[in-house]
């Protein structure tokens, strides 16, 4: 008897425990000062009880770039050969132990390894780790690099999507400047002067008059996504705007405040591509952007701060937008949808899903000319079934096969609108493959 009223007051206890320690927690986070005047040293304790079971079960679970596959084969594999002569080359990224990422550079034709490059990761990270960035991530935790920019000297440029860095290292992987200023995440892209755009946040967002009066309660909180210009050689920032603030001065105060509601990120900057040459539809030197959170793209002059195009849909929180021919876009949709509430409960376990009606990815072309959207490549997504989450990748080569990248599934796929001709996986071990951190086709 007396066991069981031992167990059933540690239970109450736990209980209890649990309750409270979840309410402080909450009061803490929403409170103007960060709970420092009713809790004072007791914060950060706190903080630390709260993110324990988390912390626990990273280290007991598996890395995050480790994907559950036991069928593909290693490398690529080949499935038809028509017309894959002229296919250009491709930069793949894959991590095969913590701070353990590489680059190989490969020709897609063949699958033939041209050349690699392994930086010393864990020594990157710990230089680029700047403790004035509020959204640091835990000192020691793994670095990620995304979308490795590929320079004619055979440099690479790389930013960590998890961390404030930017860095490039030469042909040996050595390093040639870094910054830490800033977080950089995402893409980089190359404009027709040779300069690079990347999509960064400051550390401290710009200040809104349609948010809060009080600035300092969501300047460390708010995902201020900005366009930046930079020298690729030595990091210079020649010129940075925020996207807000660009589609605030364009009078789009509405799409950022659909529904009267706005969240902390309420942006998602996921790709800047320049225009490399003029057409009837953009200038040289404009930027096609796209917004994730948004599931919006849109197309920027910077010499004016002018939107002269914008669309909204038909694709859902889309990564990846190119420019095609003289008159076209293309835009990757992941065609996900997000369930971001903290009032009602989920509709799923998670808040990114694909829905009954949308089980795949697709990829849409806008025609400026015809004002179209077709989906030409439908059946081969469908047929493979293409349904990475988040990231994603795709780029229409020159003879009209399509290039995708699933990032979620570690996977690249290269085929007609029908076919796949070409599937590439990095195999770890017999039951792991990794996952993939936007390859590049290199022209």
């Amino acid at each position: 008897m007396k066991k069981l009223r031992f167990i059933f007051i540690a239970i109450a206890g736990l209980l209890f425990f649990s309750i409270f320690l979840s309410s402080t927690v909450r009061n803490i986070y929403l409170s103007k000062d960060g709970g420092i005047k009713r809790f004072g040293p007791l914060v950060e304790p706190i903080k630390v009880l709260a993110e324990l079971p988390s912390l626990i079960k990273q280290v007991f679970e598996p890395p995050v770039f480790l994907i559950k596959n036991v069928e593909d084969k290693d490398g690529f594999s080949f499935f038809r050969n028509d017309n894959i002569d002229q296919y250009p080359k491709i930069l793949i990224s894959y991590k095969d132990e913590e701070f353990g990422q590489k680059f190989d550079l490969f020709e897609l034709n063949t699958g033939q390894l041209i050349k690699r490059w392994e930086p010393d990761n864990k020594n990157l990270y710990d230089q680029a780790f700047n403790k004035m960035n509020p959204r640091k991530p835990q000192e020691g935790s793994d670095l990620y690099f995304m979308h490795p920019f590929f320079t004619q000297d055979s440099s690479l440029i790389l930013n960590s999507q998890l961390t404030s860095l930017l860095v490039k290292i030469d042909k040996n992987s050595k390093t040639v400047w870094l910054k830490n200023d800033r977080n950089y995440h995402h893409t980089i892209e190359e404009d027709h002067e040779g300069y690079i755009y990347a999509t960064t946040q400051p550390f401290l967002s710009g200040k809104y008059d349609m948010l809060p009066e009080d600035y300092d309660a969501y300047k460390t909180i708010l995902l201020d996504d900005e366009i930046t210009k930079l020298n690729p050689d030595n990091g210079d920032i020649i010129y940075s705007k925020s996207v807000i603030e660009i589609l605030l001065e364009n009078g789009y105060e509405d799409l950022l405040l659909s529904k009267g509601q706005f969240i902390s990120d309420p942006i998602h900057l996921n790709d800047i591509q320049p225009a490399l040459t003029d057409s009837d539809h953009w200038n040289k030197g404009d930027l096609l952007i796209s917004c994730r959170n948004l599931s919006t793209i849109f197309l920027f002059r910077p010499s004016t701060s002018k939107i002269i195009w914008i669309k909204h849909g038909p694709w859902y929180n889309q990564h990846d937008v190119d420019f095609l021919d003289n008159n076209k876009v293309v835009v990757y949709g992941n065609d996900v949808i997000r369930e971001e509430s903290r009032i009602d409960p989920k509709l799923t376990s998670q808040n990114l899903f694909l829905s009954a009606k949308r089980k795949n990815n697709e990829i849409y072309i806008y025609d400026f000319e015809k004002d179209t959207i077709t989906t030409p490549y439908s059946r081969l997504l469908k047929n493979e079934m293409v349904r990475t989450i988040t990231s994603g990748r795709c780029d229409i080569l020159s003879n009209g096969d399509i290039f995708i990248e699933e990032t979620n599934n570690g996977k690249i796929i290269i085929g007609d609108s029908i076919h796949k001709k070409i599937k590439f996986v990095k195999r770890l071990d017999e039951n792991h493959i990794s996952s993939l951190f936007w390859s590049r086709i290199i022209n």
